[in-house]
């Protein structure tokens, strides 16, 4: 009995101690880190594997000691659970019903799954959303059912590791006939080994160089990483990009030729023009269901050009919204083993982040504030975009302001509030 009373007596001692130096440090105990509790919750409503948790806490909080054991207590200690066994039907259900009304009717089960642990905080079993899903859904979930397809040989295709070579491409789908109809075009970068998103810009169009270009200088910027490789296609509003991409490589010294850093090739062969068409399935096709029926109601006329203004205006940091979003969803689900293709499986952020625990290295160039200032004052880009101008914006600011908070819904009433207001642009 003495025994025992000394051990717990010595613990006690030395958890004062313990205690005591954190404090005398500033470094509160794990315990009492909200910080801490949110980038759990968060990284388990991602649907990170408890390993990959593990990466990121150890680079986040290495001040404190992490095993897989103790990341399990640490979960059990905030009461963080990968399926919530509590939640209420009824949540899941107005959660489920609150996505169908939007594009989230074009998601299957397990996409929508991650939508609700991701926006909503709402984790629970996936079977359970199937089953709301039929319930309020049964039409859309009938139409998006699994149907035979032919199996077509694919070609191998490798990557050395994240920013190795990143594919940059536009998608005017929502653009309608000769990119022309309507003011809303997309352009997207991504990472062919993570199938990371990196950046998505919706602008009013994408045959402009400087804007495209504009785009890629603001991901440098935040970034402050230059790929090895771009995968473009061979179009004149590739030029600026193409060039900023060379001139920064030039510096490297790893290329005779500093133009071999741009691979140029049929978009057939852009990898990420197979993303498009998942972001086309399962968000694009509810905004153009919208904007088809401007157009055919003769609501909006594409010759017109205070139409097009108040499109831009209205649709513009709508789809942008919908797009972060698909994109934010996109990069923390799993990707599963792909027959042919030799890369690695798993969630494009972890894949991205930690490419050492899939066999891959970091393949990034890492750019310096004087290398940024340069190609900015030599390219001539603004700092800021503007698809309106300053004047347009304000007036179209008095009637409604903060348009990206629209919901997709209330689109066509809201073009139409639009049009019968006095405002004159």
């Amino acid at each position: 009995m003495l025994e025992t009373f000394s051990e717990l007596s010595l613990a006690a001692i030395l958890w004062e101690v313990v205690m005591a130096v954190c404090l005398e440090s500033g470094v509160n105990p794990w315990y009492e880190d909200q910080n801490m509790k949110e980038d759990l919750k968060r990284y388990v409503q991602q649907n990170l594997k408890r390993k990959e948790i593990l990466d990121c806490m150890k680079l986040d909080y290495a001040m404190y000691t992490w095993s897989i054991s103790t990341l399990a207590r640490r979960l059990k200690y905030f009461d963080i659970h990968y399926i919530d066994w509590n939640v209420a039907l009824s949540a899941v259900t107005n959660a489920v019903k609150k996505e169908l009304e939007g594009p989230g009717k074009l998601l299957g089960y397990r996409a929508m799954n991650q939508k609700p642990r991701t926006e909503h905080g709402i984790c629970v079993p996936r079977r359970l959303v199937c089953d709301v899903m039929f319930t309020a859904d049964p039409q859309g979930m009938e139409a998006r059912s699994v149907k035979k397809k032919r199996n077509k040989p694919k070609q191998p295709f490798m990557s050395n590791g994240p920013n190795w070579t990143l594919s940059l491409d536009g998608h005017d789908k929502l653009m309608g006939f000769q990119n022309c109809t309507f003011p809303i075009a997309i352009y997207g970068c991504l990472d062919t080994f993570s199938r990371k998103i990196l950046f998505l810009k919706v602008w009013d169009g994408n045959s402009d160089p400087k804007i495209i270009g504009n785009f890629y200088l603001q991901y440098l910027v935040e970034s402050k990483t230059l790929p090895c490789y771009l995968r473009l296609d061979r179009g004149t509003e590739t030029g600026v990009m193409g060039s900023i991409q060379c001139f920064l490589r030039q510096h490297q010294g790893d290329l005779t030729d500093p133009t071999d850093a741009i691979i140029y090739g049929p978009s057939t062969s852009n990898k990420i023009e197979r993303w498009w068409r998942d972001l086309h399935e399962r968000m694009e096709k509810d905004i153009k269901a919208i904007l088809l029926c401007l157009l055919e109601s003769h609501t909006y006329d594409p010759t017109n050009e205070r139409d097009r203004k108040l499109m831009s205006y209205l649709f513009i940091p709508v789809v942008q919204r919908e797009c972060d979003l698909f994109v934010k969803i996109w990069n923390s689900h799993r990707i599963r083993q792909q027959h042919g293709l030799q890369l690695p499986a798993g969630i494009p952020n972890h894949l991205y982040a930690f490419p050492e625990q899939y066999g891959a290295m970091e393949k990034g160039i890492p750019l310096s504030e004087a290398d940024l200032v340069e190609v900015a004052e030599l390219s001539g880009l603004a700092s800021s975009l503007q698809y309106l101008t300053v004047e347009d914006q304000f007036e179209l600011c008095q009637i409604l302001p903060e348009p990206e908070k629209v919901c997709c819904k209330d689109l066509i009433a809201a073009f139409k509030f639009l049009k019968n207001s006095e405002v004159t642009l």
